[in-house]
């Protein structure tokens, strides 16, 4: 079984006892939530964590048992190995008991319950939303239309389990054997590039039967790529067909073939979604953000059309982003 990082780092709840600071001090790391707990002993609850690009991995136990709702609005998706004891997980008609050794998934686009055992202890590698989304977009080469979500549960016998297993027990030797800048070196960007597709290629999820089928793709041609790349880095200025032909160094038309051919949409069309993915992402990070600044920062100018488009592509308007984390 995979060790623990209760070793490495301090307890971020050494202090704390009260369920209501638990929930506050959890949330802050592993993103918006409810929690109750059975009982009215003081808490003796653990929290370790290690950060990581884009994400960290996390040590929890609550040290009772406890209930937990996300709402399907957080900004990350956590992947949960259970340490110890047991755990029930929900999603509307979906239910899963997860024992030791199992892996479990909490996509932020999906509500979802879990019910812990008193002495449930669980290893969280927590990966930000839209990381992993670019990183299922540049798997796919195509930018996906729904929601990313990763079955609840795998059992501890699936394949992809036993990967997961292993690799977080790798990162916790790492970090137990490096301090300081060493570990940051180790635990940079590279790493997390590597984790996103170590998750995406061995865990079941919404896109597993897409990325099979893509894996026969043939590559992204030159144009392709660099007016791809070229719209990802320059979301806040305008992007009309020429500009992007130009970029690619083709003509219009040619660009407009390539982008139909090899990611099933127009320029215009993927300049949309990455749009609508940087303003949710943003909106979901600070709820505080103005959404008409929000918006003009990722270089949306028709405010009406594009909400419509929001509303089509997640469920709720921009406002309701907000309020939903706030």
């Amino acid at each position: 079984m995979t060790p623990a990082l209760s070793r490495t780092p301090s307890n971020l709840l050494h202090a704390t006892h009260a369920s209501a600071d638990v929930e506050r001090t959890v949330a802050r790391l592993l993103g918006p939530h409810s929690m109750q707990t059975r009982g009215r002993e003081p808490m003796n609850a653990e929290l370790y964590d290690v950060a990581l690009a884009h994400g960290g991995l996390a040590e929890l136990s609550y040290g009772r048992a406890t209930r937990i709702d996300f709402a399907g609005n957080a900004g990350q998706f956590l992947f949960r190995l259970t340490l110890a004891g047991a755990c029930e997980l929900s999603s509307g008609r979906e239910h899963a008991a997860v024992t030791r050794g199992a892996i479990s998934v909490s996509s932020p686009a999906r509500a979802s319950r879990i019910e812990t055992s008193h002495d449930c202890r669980s290893l969280l590698l927590r990966i930000e939303r839209e990381a992993l989304e670019r990183k299922l977009a540049e798997l796919l080469q195509a930018t996906p239309r729904t929601p990313l979500r990763f079955a609840m549960s795998v059992d501890a016998t699936h394949r992809g389990a036993a990967i997961v297993r292993d690799t977080l027990g790798h990162l916790h030797r790492m970090h137990s054997q490096c301090e300081g800048a060493s570990a940051a070196t180790l635990f940079g960007k590279d790493l997390t590039q590597w984790l996103m597709t170590m998750l995406l290629t061995q865990l079941p999820h919404s896109y597993s039967d897409a990325m099979t089928r893509s894996d026969t793709r043939t590559p992204l041609p030159a144009h392709v790529r660099r007016a791809r790349d070229h719209i990802d880095a320059h979301l806040d200025t305008p992007l009309t067909l020429a500009v992007l032909a130009r970029v690619a160094g083709v003509s219009p038309r040619t660009l407009q073939n390539g982008f139909a051919q090899f990611l099933d949409m127009s320029p215009a069309a993927y300049v949309r979604e990455r749009r609508l993915e940087a303003v949710h992402a943003r909106l979901t990070h600070d709820p505080q953000a103005n959404i008409a600044q929000t918006m003009l920062a990722c270089g949306v100018q028709s405010f009406g059309h594009f909400t419509k488009a929001y509303v089509r592509r997640f469920g709720h308007a921009p406002s309701s982003t907000r309020g939903r984390i706030a």
